[in-house]
Order: C-alpha cells, then structure tokens, then sequence
C-alpha cells in the first residue's frame, strides 16, 4: 500500500531510513536525489543487523527512471556536446535564418546549449505542443525581447520536433527525453518488479518525476518519506497535494542546537578560523562532523587550512579543475599552440609549459633532474642578457634551440654532473621526445577526434612519467579529462574539422566548468561537502563556510535566452523555486546538528547569507532583544611594515672603498634618493632580477626603440634646414618603417600594426614640432665624465650618456627624451625656496630628478662650453619641459647632489627610513629587505 510517512526535520532521515528497511520483509528500492546516503543507510543497516544481510537496491532519481529506458529501449545516453550539434544541424537545415552570422557550430554553440537547455526543461515539465504554439502566437506580434529571441520562440516547437526525431531515428536519448519517454510507460515497468519504492525526501519534483511517481503510487508500490512541516514550504505542501493526500504533520519539534556566527575578511581567513574552531576536535568528533562550503571558490583556502589539523577529510565539494596542475599543464600546451606563428612558438608560451610542476618532475631520463635542468636551460638561453644566439627571442622554433650549440653543451654538461656522462646526441633525442609531446604532435589536430587521441596519448606520458600519481588531485583531474576526451570522440560532430582557434575554444567551453572530487572516505573522517551534497545527512557538528549572499542562496541563473517571464508562463518553475529549495535543505542540515557553526566574509564587497539574517530576526523576535545573538569577528594579526624590514645594512671598509671608486650617475642619486635600501641592492650588491622570458612589450623597450632610432636619425651636425626638407621627411618615416619591421620585440606581435600605428603618429608630431625650431646637432647619444669635489675635499666621478644637445648662435641646450609620462613640474618652488637644511624627505618633495642639473655640470665641467637651457624632451607631446633657468636653482641642486654623494659615503649603514615605504609593495626587492 502506497503512503507518505513525514517526520520532523530535527530527526536523522538515516536512521528512520534505515529502520524502516531492517523491519521491512518486502523487495525494496531505494530512490533519493544523491548517491551519498545510501551508504549511511546501509553503514546503519549493518548496524542494526550485526550480521550479514542483502542491502536494498538503491537509485538516484535520475538513475531511476533513465535506467528504464535503457532497460527496455534501445536507445543510448548521448552527450550534451552532441546534442548541441544535433540542435545547430538542424537550425542550419531548417531554420537558417536563425543563425544570423553564427555560421559555424563554435559560433553558435552557446547559443545551442541553451536552445538544448530549453528543450530539455520543456521535457522535464511535460510542456505540451499546444502550450508552444500559444508561444509562437505572441511571439509573432512581438515579445518584449531582442527579434532574435521573438524568432526562436516562433520556431522552437517545430526545432523540438525534429529534435525529437532525430533522437527516436538516431536512437540517441538526453535526460529529458528520456523522463518524457518514461511517463508513458506502465507502472509495472516502472516498478521494475520491486514490491514497495521508497521515495526518500523528495522535495521538488519535475512534472514527469510527478507523473511517473504518481503511477507508482496508484499501483500502491510506493512509499514517500517527506521531514519538516509541509505548511511551512510550498513545495512540499504541493507534494501532497500532488499525490492526493492531506496534510499530517504534528507540531513542529524546536531545535535546540547551539548556535555560534562568525565573520571574517576573506577566504583565507574564514578558512583560517575554520582550522581555529576544529583544531582540538578528536577523531571520533570529526567523524560526526560535516564543512558545508556552498561556493566552491574558498574550497582551496578550506583544504588549506584544514589540512594544517588534520589529514583526515573526504571532500566532495567539487574542486574547480581549472585550479589543477593537470589542467594548468593541458591548458598551456592549447595556449602555445594558440600563439604559434608558423614554424614559431611564443616563447613566454614555452617556458609557461616547461615550467609546470608536472613537467618538471617528469623523468624523460632516469630521473626527473633532466626536466628541471631542460627547462633552466632554456629560459637563461632566452633571457635578453644571456648573449646566445637565441638571446630575447620573444618567437622561438625548435630548430633554432637545436642549432644552439652552447645550449645543447650546458645541458649536456649540466646532466652530466647529476646523472653522469651523457652524450649531446642523447640530449638532443632527449628534446625532440619533449617537443614533439608538448608541441609538435598536437600541430596537425583539426577535429575532436585527433584532439582526443592528442589529449589521451599526452596524458597517459604525463601520468606515466611525472609524479601525478602521488597527488589524489591530479589523478582525479587525469579522470575526468580522460573522459571528457573519450566523450568528444563518437558522435558526428567528432569528425568535423576545424580551424586550431575553434576546436581549442570549444574543448575550452566543454571543459570550464568541469569540477573534481578529491577521493576519501564519506563514512567518516570529517566531510567537506556542498549544500546539495549534503542532503538527507545528520551530523553533530555543522560548520557553513562562505555564507555570502551570492553563495547561500546561490540561485541558477534564468537563462540568458528565454526570459523567466515565459519560462514560468511555460510551467518551467524550478529557478523560481531555487530559493525555497536551498533554504529547505539548509533548514534541514542545520535542525539535526547539535553545533552549528555559521562563517560569513565580512568586507565591503560581500553581502552576509539572508539565512543568516533570517535566524538572527528570529532569535531576536523569540527573545525580544536586539543583542540576541552575538556575532565573533576573526582578526587576523597584525604585521607593522617597519618591524618586518631589515634596520641596518653596515658599509663595511670593503664597501666604503669601493663608493669611493664607484662612478656616480643621475639614476643611482635618484635611488638613493628614494631608497636607501634599493640602492644598496642594486649599485653595491649588484642584485637584479632577470627579465621574464617572452614578457608582453613594455614602456621601457618602446623608449629604447625610439632611443635608437632618433639617434640614427637626428645625428650629429644635423641642423634645422635639412629636418625642414621634404626628402628628410620621407627618409625619416622609411626609416621608422624599417627599423619597426626588423625589430624583434614587434615582428610577431598580433597587434603590432597598432603600436606602429601609435609611433608614427608621435613621431611626426614630434617632426613637426623640429621643423619649427632653430638648430645643430652638437652631439646625440653621447657619453661625458667629470669630478665633483665636496666640502670634504674628497673627489668623486660623474657619469652621463646625454640624448642631445643643440647649438644655436653659441648657445647650447641639453634635452633628454622622455617617452614616458612626464611630469609638468620637475622642481617644487614652494618646497625649493624653503629647504634650508638638507634631508632627504624635503629634497624629494623638492625636487623629483636631478638629472638635468646633473647633466649641465658635467657638461659643461668637462667641456668647458656653457649650456643656457636643458630639459626634458616630451615625446607624446612633442613638447619641450624646461627646468628652471635661474642660477639659485642650479647652484642648490649641485649642493644636494654633494649632499647626497656625501651621506652615501660617510654614514656607516644603509638605512631603511619607514618615510620610503611608499613604493615598498611594488618594489622587486620587498621579500629580500623583509
């Protein structure tokens, strides 16, 4: 006899579940929305029993109804992917014009999986032909919507037909099709010779789970057991109503856990008081013990943290594969392949593959040192400074790494003294098994079945060879690309050719939203699981980490293509329903605990969960006190900048000779200037870092571009007269042109039309700018020493390498080219006028470069030709910033120029000043001064 048994949401489903089944002589199946409960039913089953026993069957929803179809049909589950080209196929037959310019699949593909998304949801809640032409009516006056969508709903019932046939004629079936089909069979078919069906917590049923239940029920095979109070959810209260039954449901029992709400700043934090609250748990505690993390974005901060406590955690929250090393490796591999131009890759892109972990302890030769040692190699060998033959190739191929003969001898030479003798014909072996795995093979793949194969013979290598197998995460990732590729390789669509752009962007959308699950045990150990996951389980602790508006409740987005409007007008409710949905289970997980535990982000950016709203409103209606509940708030300790830094650096007698001796420029006055510290880095240390290989074009390398080239030419003995000629003119662009195309840091550049589109532009404004001036080169480019004397009447060297210098009528200008931004006011007259005693805070707010001043000196000391005025040379204006003329100025900028060379030579430490922090966070020497 079929019944619906409710219990109340205090109670433990399992246990009640399990009872039931341990009194019961008949052949039960059980059904419930996941896998996972099933396995504490029969854990509490044994129990019961202390004896051997035959567990009953047990099926998800889904698994139920889809495994009816398959036993009694021909027909086969097709993939989501295929379904989507069975759904383009037939718009581009039938329907063209609905296509617009998305004329290939990979154009039109987002568009297909949520017409498939539609169709299915239409399946699912049973909605009728006739309900669909009543759409296509409106839809032909005109829907508030976009005309594209106006013409889809006008078509989507004859798109939904032939769908449908293709299925039937194809013998191909998705899960809508396939509950739709169902609905017709008998409930002897459906009851799949089972005497009672046990129904465990439904909650919302699609309109075919409704109909084909609904048959069980009358055919008294099924039992339905609901918990919580129907009248409080109006989903369950329609479950009954459903199923022809009135409401019974007692007095709601009150929860009498307790409760305790934290906030804390971020991810990290909430996973840091997460570990904080756990820490002292036993093991026997964490076994009764459950993390709920509702968005799967702090999960790394939660595995992180937790671990530090314990080893012991099952998680099956689903971890983002995008955030594996497995992926992150496959990914590269596309994103070379992407870049490549011809026989050439993108250097960053080669190094970003050989420098995954993966690769790096791959043992292509007895051990994985080979791997590491390829991969150094060959970054030193691209760095600008290495001075090799493949020095600051931004595109590099692999003949060209071949052909680098001192490349093939340092490795060789390397390896040798780790492994042993190794001969230079083996390293080269060596290579070529590397790059045909990680570039060269995947070349030719034009259709998803040679990029199926490509992905299952890489992955394979990279499991049998690297160290994957240690790490639980990238096995499990290796899994699902595994079949991910097997899944790509039938159907028609897997013999479709595509462009390298296409195939990779549609493995790209197949794969984003792929999620693992880390293996472990689910009967005990603490559990890290999703809301969804955890239904229809009891445990003692709770913790709900994540509690921001946006994850709990985390609504399903309507889709983008049919507006909600229609959807519900349609019968298709269940995004409305998703708020309902969350909070039932949410209720649920929290009513049976005896600890609940709730961590929300508190911050600007993130709102805290309704949820929570809802049971502080309560607790404070029930106790008629504001300050009802208390809400902790984690601090994360604090770390003053100055403390962490190093006070002192000593100039020992070494170091004092050696300032004594050292040449002094414009650029290591201004870094003392501004740091102390990075000075001593970079001028007495000699520390730097090395250039990333294949790194995007900077400012720095345009300004050397523009360098060279105004040097070359605006030459000396230039004059005014010869700029102003229209043959210089058209010498100086083809020039421009020239040198622009045998630069290697723009030749394989995407957009390099568009930065020479940007340095034409600049330089003939900034030609135009010269054409009305009076002048002669004096000298460009040009290197000029001299001394200095103090006050000590120690002599120090001053060094520059001035841009230009012009004569006209004896006088003498002395400009440096800025192709940067520029500051308006070198000089501060305010501050200026008033800094009396030299410090280095008011000489910064002073002045910001004493270069100019700096360059007049030297010039003219080692000359003994007067330069008049010198400035800065703007080239995005084509504008000329003098520094100011007046002799005061000049003559107080040489004594801060001894002040300065002065206090780097007689004081006894480099120093840090907290006043120099400003720059701190951005400084590539931050982690050494720490």
């Amino acid at each position: 006899m079929s019944q619906i048994i409710n219990i109340d949401s205090c109670e433990n489903i399992i246990n009640f579940t399990a009872n039931y089944v341990a009194d019961s002589s008949n052949k039960l199946v059980l059904i419930s929305g996941g896998k996972r409960p099933f396995l504490f039913i029969k854990k509490q089953l044994a129990n019961i029993k202390q004896a051997a026993f035959f567990s009953p069957e047990c099926y998800t929803n889904d698994e139920f109804i889809e495994s009816t179809i398959f036993d009694n049909t021909s027909f086969t589950k097709v993939s989501d992917l295929e379904a989507a080209f069975i759904i383009f196929e037939i718009i581009k037959k039938h329907f063209p014009y609905l296509l617009k310019d998305k004329l290939s699949f990979v154009s039109f593909v987002d568009w297909a999986f949520e017409i498939l998304y539609f169709i299915e949801q239409l399946d699912l809640e049973m909605v009728s032909g006739d309900k669909l032409k009543t759409i296509k009516a409106n839809a032909e006056i005109g829907y508030d919507v976009p005309e594209s969508i106006n013409e889809l709903l006008k078509n989507i019932f004859q798109i939904r037909e032939v769908f449908h046939e293709t299925l039937d004629k194809t013998l191909k079936i998705t899960k809508g099709y396939s509950f739709l089909k169902a609905v017709s069979f008998k409930a002897s078919i459906l009851s799949k010779g089972f005497d009672e069906i046990i129904l465990i917590t439904p909650f919302y049923l699609y309109k075919t789970e409704q109909a084909i239940f609904k048959k069980l029920y009358n055919a008294s095979n099924l039992s339905i057991f609901t918990q919580g109070n129907p009248k409080e959810y109006s989903i369950l209260e329609n479950l009954y109503r459903q199923f022809g039954q009135n409401i019974v449901s007692g007095k709601t029992k009150k929860s009498d856990y307790k409760l305790n709400i934290y906030s804390a700043f971020d991810d990290q934090s909430q996973g840091a008081l997460l570990k904080n609250l756990i820490w002292q748990y036993s093991d026997k505690q964490l076994d009764k013990t459950i993390v709920i993390v509702p968005d799967c974005q702090i999960l790394q901060a939660v595995v992180s943290e937790v671990s530090g406590v314990t080893g012991k955690y099952n998680i099956a929250a689903g971890y983002p594969i995008s955030k594996t090393a497995a992926y992150s490796l496959l990914d590269s591999v596309i994103e070379a392949q992407l870049s490549k131009k011809g026989d050439y890759y993108y250097s960053k892109d080669v190094i970003k593959t050989l420098a995954n972990p993966l690769f790096k302890n791959m043992r292509f030769f007895q051990d994985s040192s080979m791997s590491r040692i390829v991969v150094h190699k060959i970054e030193k060998a691209l760095e600008e400074s290495s001075g090799t033959s493949l020095s600051g190739k931004m595109f590099v191929s692999f003949q060209e790494i071949l052909n680098d003969t001192d490349l093939i001898k340092e490795i060789s030479f390397s390896v040798t003294k780790v492994l042993g003798q190794i001969s230079n014909q083996n390293i080269v072996s060596i290579l070529s098994e590397i790059w045909a795995s990680f570039f060269s093979s995947w070349e030719k793949v034009d259709s998803l079945y040679l990029l199926s194969d490509a992905i299952s013979t890489f992955l394979e290598k990279v499991y049998r060879l690297s160290a994957t197998a240690s790490y639980p995460l990238n096995v499990e990732t290796i899994d699902v690309l595994l079949s991910v590729s097997k899944e790509i390789k039938f159907g028609d669509l897997c013999k479709v050719k595509f462009d390298k752009q296409e195939l990779f962007s549609l493995f790209r959308k197949i794969i984003k939203d792929k999620k693992v699950v880390l293996p472990g045990s689910p009967l005990k150990s603490l559990q890290i699981l999703g809301l969804l996951e955890s239904r229809n389980l009891s445990f003692e602790n709770v913790f709900i980490v994540g509690m921001k508006d946006s994850s709990l409740p985390a609504i399903k987005r309507e889709t983008s293509l049919i507006p909600k409007d229609i959807m519900y007008a349609l019968g298709i409710e269940i995004t409305k329903k998703e708020y309902e949905i969350q909070k039932y289970h949410f209720n649920k997980i929290i009513s049976g605990a005896k600890n609940v535990n709730l961590i929300y982000p508190d911050n600007d950016k993130d709102e805290r969960s309704r949820f929570i709203e809802s049971i502080i409103w309560e607790k404070q209606l029930a106790q008629k006190d504001i300050n009802a509940i208390n809400v902790s708030k984690f601090v994360l300790p604090k770390f003053s900048l100055t403390q962490s830094l190093k006070k002192k650096y000593s100039k020992t007698k070494e170091i004092k000779e050696y300032l004594a001796k050292l040449p002094y420029t414009y650029t290591k006055i201004d870094t003392y200037l501004n740091c102390r510290l990075k000075f001593y880095f970079m001028y007495v240390l000699l520390l730097d870092n090395n250039k990333e290989v294949g790194q995007e074009i900077s400012a720095s390398s345009i300004g050397s571009f523009i360098h060279d080239f105004l040097k070359e030419t605006f030459y000396d003995g230039l004059t005014s007269e010869d700029v102003q000629s229209t043959t210089f003119e058209k010498y100086f662009l083809d020039t421009l042109k020239n040198k622009f195309n045998e630069c290697a840091s723009f030749k394989f550049r995407e957009d390099a039309f568009m930065i020479q589109e940007v340095l034409v532009h600049r330089m003939k404004m900034f030609l135009h700018n010269e054409k009305s001036r009076q002048y002669r080169i004096f000298a460009c480019e040009k290197g000029y020493a001299s001394d200095i004397v103090l006050k000590s009447n120690n002599i120090y060297t001053l060094e520059s390498r001035i841009d230009r210098i012009d004569e006209f009528d004896n006088n003498f200008s002395i400009f440096d080219y800025k192709t940067g931004n520029v500051k308006a006011n070198i000089v501060s007259r305010r501050y200026f006028e008033n800094l009396k005693i030299f410090n280095r805070q008011d000489i910064k707010k002073a002045i910001t470069s004493l270069q100019l001043p700096m360059y007049k000196y030297i010039f003219e000391k080692s000359t003994g030709l007067k330069s008049f005025t010198y400035g800065v040379y703007d080239i995005k204006k084509a504008d000329i910033n003098l520094f100011p003329q007046e002799d005061e100025i000049y003559a107080k900028c040489l004594e801060i120029i001894k002040f300065l060379i002065d206090e780097i030579n007689q004081e006894d430490y480099f120093e840090f000043d907290k006043n120099d922090s400003t720059n701190c966070k951005t400084c590539k020497y931050f982690y050494i001064c720490r």
